[in-house]
Order: structure tokens, then C-alpha cells, then sequence
């Protein structure tokens, strides 16, 4: 990816681009951080929107946007979670840092809520070794899934992503004490 190449495409002389970005990394770290900022709101929206329900459902709801975000932005999704970018290295503490941590909130909200404790889980960094490590195993069983289906490694058309991924999320939710009998655990269609 180029200056000139992402002139180009948007339709723009490559010296008007400086009137919007200093450099072709504040542009990628723009590009990153709205990326996060759109996924962090989909989940967070989910979140929101299960209000009253049971925590693990709460979960649920935030493990359906997230793969439903990156089933519709397929793109947008392998941007921020993958190295794309050569050379590119986004500021650390910065912009894309704050966003992808949103992403996180309402999953470490609906754990909490589920354990009885509240929002004490929403600092992740503060967190003892064994909850970050419990937290991530979660946070991984569901990524790598998404990453799976969104990349089609996940035999296209022969599997089901999303009745996978609530499959083995629920499974993984067992193990950490926060789902009920799987057969409890709402549908998308209820």
C-alpha cells in the first residue's frame, strides 16, 4: 500500500491526502483504530441490548456481534488482527490501543457479572495471572473460530460458524462455571 496507490483510490491528488493525515501511518492507525472502535460498538451494543438476561447469555450475545461483525467486515477484521501492514507499527499507548480495548469491556463486564464481581474484571492489566490467563483461553476459543470461518477454513458451506462457535463458547463457559445445561442457553431465533 502506498501514498500515492491510496490517493488513487479515494480519488484524490496524493498532496490533499496531507490535509487529512500526516503520514501513511496516521492514516493505517486511523483506519485500525475506527476498525476497533466499530467492532468495540457492536459487541458493547450487545451487550447492552441482553440487559436482564442470565450472564452467560450476556456473553452469548456479545460472542454473536463479534462474529457477526466479522462475518459482515471480513476485511476490517484481518486488518486489526492481523500483521497486514509491513513496516507499520501502531503508537504504543496510543489511539488503537484505547479502541481495541473497548472490544474487550463487555466480555470482561458479562465474566464479571457472571462471577459476582461486578466490574472489577473490566481492567484487564490489573487482573491476577490466573483470570488474565482464563479470560484470554476464553477470548481465544472464540477469536480463532472467527478468524477460521471469516478466512474459510472452516469447511465453507459444510459448517455452521455461528452454531460452532456458540457450541464450543458454551463448552469453554462450562469449564469456567458461567453457563447452564447448554440446552438452557438461548438460540439467536429465541
Amino acid at each position: 500500500m502506498s501514498w500515492r496507490g491510496v490517493a488513487r483510490v479515494v480519488g484524490m491528488n496524493p498532496a490533499s491526502l496531507y490535509t487529512y493525515f500526516a503520514s501513511l501511518d496516521d492514516l493505517f492507525t486511523a483506519m485500525i483504530t475506527e476498525s476497533f472502535r466499530d467492532l468495540a460498538g457492536a459487541v458493547g451494543q450487545a451487550f447492552d441490548d441482553s440487559e436482564g438476561a442470565e450472564p452467560a447469555d450476556r456473553l452469548l450475545a456479545c460472542v454473536r456481534a463479534y462474529r457477526a461483525w466479522a462475518v459482515a467486515n471480513p476485511r476490517r477484521f484481518n486488518l486489526i488482527w492481523t500483521d497486514q501492514l509491513p513496516g507499520y507499527a501502531a503508537p504504543p499507548g496510543g489511539p488503537t490501543v484505547t479502541a481495541e480495548r473497548a472490544v474487550y469491556r463487555p466480555f470482561l463486564l458479562a465474566v464479571g457479572e457472571a462471577e459476582g464481581r461486578g466490574d472489577r474484571l473490566a481492567e484487564f492489566a490489573t487482573l491476577p495471572t490466573d483470570d488474565q490467563r482464563r479470560l484470554l483461553g476464553l477470548f481465544g476459543t472464540l477469536h480463532g473460530l472467527v478468524s477460521l470461518e471469516i478466512n474459510s477454513h472452516l469447511a465453507p458451506g459444510a459448517v455452521d460458524g455461528e452454531a460452532l462457535i456458540v457450541d464450543r463458547m458454551t463448552h469453554a463457559l462450562r469449564h469456567v462455571h458461567l453457563a447452564r445445561d447448554r440446552s438452557s442457553v438461548a438460540s439467536p431465533e429465541q
